[in-house]
C-alpha cells in the first residue's frame, strides 16, 4: 500500500468535502424538486462513508473498508438511476418500497409477539406492544396509500443489477460504456463475501506463507479501495452541479483531485 498516496488523497477529499458542504449549507431549498431534495440529503452519508473508508485504509484495515465501499457503490448506482430518467416515477416507487419494507417488518414483529408471549410489552410506547405496532402499521400504510393515490399504476425496478443496466441505457455523462454493469459484477458482487462474512468472506482475513504457516491480516490493496470511494464522491459532487443544486463554476478541487488520481494511476502502472 502506498501510504503517501492515501494520505494525500485523504487531504484532497477532505478539502472537497469541506468546500461542497459549505456551499450546500448556503443553499435555499425552497422550490426544489423531489429529485433535488433526494440528492441534497444524500451528500452527508456519501461523504461520511468516503471519509470512513479513507480512515480504514490509512489504518491498513481495507477488508473492513470493503463493506462500506459496497454500500457506497449501491448508493452511487441508486443516485444515478433516479436522476437519468422518469425521476418522479422512480422516486415514488422507491418511497413506496420503503414503506412496504417497514410494513413487512412491523408485521413480522407483530407475529413474533403473538408467537412468543415473553417478548410482549405491556407498555404502549414500546415497539413490542400490540397497540403500538397496530398504530405504527396504520401510519406507515397511510403514507404508502398517499403515494399510490398520487401515482396510480406505479411500477419500477427493485434490483440493483437492473438499475445498473438502466444506467448504461441512460448514457450517463462522463461514464464509459459498461462502467455501471462492471461496477456491479466485478466490484459490488466481489465485495459481498466480506460484507456477509460467509466462508469466502472469512478467507479474506486469512493467509498462508511459503512455509505453510497460517496468518491473519486485515486486507491489502487499500489504494484501490480508497480511490474508488473518492471517485464516487467526485461523481456525486458533479451530480450536485448537473442537477442545479449547486450553481456556478464547479469548485476547482474536483478537477484537482481527478488529476491527482490520474497521475497516480500512471505512476502505479509504470512502477
Amino acid at each position: 500500500m502506498n501510504e503517501k498516496y492515501i494520505e494525500e488523497l485523504n487531504k484532497k477529499f477532505l478539502q472537497l468535502k469541506q468546500e461542497i458542504t459549505h456551499l450546500l449549507s448556503e443553499v435555499n431549498r425552497s422550490g426544489h424538486s423531489h429529485l433535488q431534495n433526494y440528492i441534497f440529503f444524500a451528500h452527508k452519508p456519501v461523504f461520511s462513508f468516503t471519509e470512513a473508508i479513507l480512515i480504514l485504509c490509512e489504518k491498513e484495515t481495507s477488508n473492513t473498508a470493503k463493506v462500506l465501499l459496497r454500500t457506497l457503490f449501491e448508493a452511487h448506482i441508486n443516485i444515478i438511476y433516479h436522476q437519468i430518467s422518469e425521476s418522479e416515477k422512480r422516486l415514488a416507487f422507491s418511497a413506496k418500497r420503503m414503506f412496504d419494507e417497514r410494513i413487512a417488518i412491523l408485521n413480522e414483529i407483530l407475529s413474533l409477539v403473538k408467537k412468543y408471549s415473553n417478548l410482549k410489552s405491556q407498555d404502549e410506547t414500546k415497539l413490542f406492544n400490540d397497540t403500538y405496532l397496530l398504530k405504527a402499521l396504520a401510519d406507515q400504510d397511510k403514507h404508502r396509500q398517499a403515494i399510490l393515490r398520487a401515482n396510480p399504476n406505479l411500477s419500477g425496478t427493485r434490483h440493483l443489477q437492473d438499475k445498473a443496466k438502466l444506467c448504461e441505457e441512460g448514457e450517463v455523462k462522463n461514464s464509459e460504456p459498461g462502467s455501471f454493469e462492471r461496477m456491479y459484477s466485478l466490484i459490488y458482487r466481489q465485495l459481498s463475501p466480506v460484507a456477509h462474512l460467509n466462508i469466502e468472506g472469512l478467507q479474506e482475513f486469512v493467509g498462508q506463507d511459503e512455509y505453510g504457516k497460517i496468518f491473519f491480516h486485515d486486507g491489502n490493496n487499500g489504494d484501490f479501495i480508497a480511490t474508488q470511494s473518492v471517485e464516487i464522491s467526485i461523481a456525486f459532487s458533479k451530480d450536485l452541479y448537473d442537477n442545479k443544486i449547486l450553481t456556478g463554476e464547479q469548485v476547482t478541487i474536483i478537477q484537482e483531485t481527478e488529476k491527482f488520481i490520474a497521475q497516480a494511476n500512471i505512476q502505479f502502472q509504470e512502477s
